[in-house]
């Protein structure tokens, strides 16, 4: 699929006019958007106040953030299989119904079981609703052009963002009185000490804002059951079906959907790897001497400017380069952070790990024009990478602070593999679908060596048809009558003009398919 180049102007024109035909919808997808990044941050960085309340182990405190991150995991998976028994409103509804009961309920909670209980069912819910509206916001508000899914991503940052400011530096008294209390606890288990060094603001309660979260996103939840979802996704979804067979923009054959499996899967590991990198990230400062939570501020300012600055450039570049650009960045990042220039370092790798999750979604959406259903195996991909960061947890401490920089260096690694991987199966599909851009195309060519494969598959031929005899064979195959050579060349008669001239050219879409030498 190809766009053409349009202004900022009339971009933002073309965004606004799709909103306008489903208002209510969009702003109810942006408020559940806000919702789950606000709640996931402040449930992973609410591990300090959950061991200051509770008397328990350092080993169940960490059972029970393990619990809620695999249950974000469970429910991005589970929701593929729900989406088609149940109607996407009641699963969107009855999923906000239950994060809020989970707000009002986690103040209360005085036991490891119940709480437990509830981080499962507060993690399932908010895996289902991230797979839920970023399929169907991919869906509703899909345009030629980028903007709507940037905004959409940005608007997740903010939740999160939010959340960031919410703690401090250095314990209040409170907190330090209530971590000599769990002093005579037995600590068995692993212990994160890096966890242990979010400390809430004390102008602010956390039960408080429990509760206030509830009691402001109820009205959420009543506009959920009054929208007209099931009906406006119908009609999205037939109309997209159209779209596709008019422009041909499927694939063909069987080769391609194969070449297009891959291309999902290898998103989905570029997705998980990302959202480790992004969870990881407060941890891995925090391990490093001289570190405080100021430096995951920086880092959670600039991931939203980041997105920000996504929302203006990013239909001026296809999504695949963008994509590289952001793992390029990435890598200053880490590299000014193993030199411990920290400050620098936070502002570079959040600012250009920002716009991964969303290049990735508009790849394979937009770029690619493939089946809405591969959002959810990029999604389910994505939240993988909840249920992995936990296990790395254990790494996150002073003694093993370089280890775990060496790791984010491991990790830029097989992004820029899997990057050179998917340029290279995109050409390979552009070529079998005849859908061939040249700027693009020799982007990807050029980036993923297939101009070099090209280069030497056509010497290859041209070698074998010099050799002795050659040429009666090339004859053969062309349907030629080879001729004896004689010292006088007579000239070619008419009848073999007429001969030649017949020979009908090799169909299109032969041209397409490579040749194995």
């Amino acid at each position: 699929m190809q766009f053409s180049m349009k202004s900022l102007f009339d971009r933002i024109q073309e965004a606004k006019q799709c909103v306008g035909k489903n208002v209510q919808l969009f702003v109810i997808h942006l408020w559940i958007c806000a919702l789950v990044g606000f709640s996931i941050t402040l449930i992973s960085l609410g591990y300090s106040h959950s061991a200051c309340y509770l008397n328990m182990s350092p080993a169940h405190l960490f059972n029970l953030h393990f619990a809620f991150n695999a249950s974000i995991f469970i429910g991005s998976v589970f929701h593929s299989n729900l989406s088609r028994r149940l109607p996407i409103k009641h699963v969107i509804s009855i999923s906000i119904f239950l994060i809020l009961t989970c707000f009002g309920a986690l103040p209360n909670a005085n036991h490891f079981m119940i709480f437990c209980t509830i981080f499962v069912i507060f993690g399932t819910c908010l895996g289902i609703l991230i797979s839920a509206i970023t399929t169907s916001f991919c869906i509703l508000f899909r345009i030629s052009t980028y903007i709507l899914v940037h905004i959409f991503h940005f608007i997740n940052a903010l939740g999160s963002v939010i959340v960031v400011f919410l703690y401090q530096a250095t314990p209040s008294e409170h907190q330090n009185s209530c971590a000599e209390k769990r002093n005579p606890v037995i600590h068995n288990g692993p212990h994160i000490p890096s966890l242990e060094k979010f400390y809430m603001n004390p102008a602010f309660r956390a039960d408080y804002i429990y509760y206030i979260t509830a009691i402001l996103n109820i009205p959420l939840f009543f506009l959920v059951l009054r929208s007209n979802f099931n009906s406006s996704l119908t009609a999205s979804i037939s109309i997209r079906r159209v779209d596709e067979e008019n422009s041909n923009c499927q694939s063909l054959t069987t080769t391609s959907d194969v070449h297009s499996l891959k291309l999902v899967l290898l998103c989905s590991i570029v997705a998980c790897i990302a959202n480790i990198m992004y969870t990881l990230f407060p941890f891995l400062v925090l391990t490093q001497p001289g570190s405080s939570i100021f430096y995951y501020q920086i880092f959670a300012v600039f991931f939203t400017w980041g997105r920000i600055t996504a929302i203006f450039v990013a239909d001026y570049m296809a999504p695949y380069f963008l994509l590289g650009v952001s793992i390029f960045g990435c890598g200053v990042g880490v590299c000014a952070i193993s030199s411990e220039q920290f400050l620098i370092g936070s502002m570079v790798f959040g600012f250009f790990l920002s716009p991964l999750l969303p290049a990735l979604i508009t790849y394979i959406n937009q770029g690619l024009s493939l089946k809405y259903t591969n959002t959810f195996t990029l999604l389910s991909g994505h939240c993988s990478g909840y249920s992995i960061f936990p296990l790395l947890l254990t790494l996150t401490t002073t003694s093993n602070s370089r280890l775990f920089i060496a790791f984010n260096f491991v990790s830029i690694v097989i992004l820029v593999i899997i990057l050179v991987s998917i340029l290279s199966l995109h050409a390979q599909i552009e070529r079998m679908q005849a859908s061939q851009s040249g700027l693009n195309l020799f982007v990807s060519r050029f980036l993923s060596g297939e101009s070099l494969l090209k280069r030497t598959r056509s010497i290859r031929p041209l070698i074998s048809r010099l050799r002795p005899n050659s040429y009666r064979r090339f004859a053969n195959r062309r349907g030629m009558t080879p001729r004896s050579p004689s010292p006088n060349p007579s000239p070619i008669q008419a009848d073999e003009m007429t001969h030649l001239m017949s020979i009908s050219p090799a169909p299109p879409s032969t041209l397409l398919i490579p040749t194995r030498v």
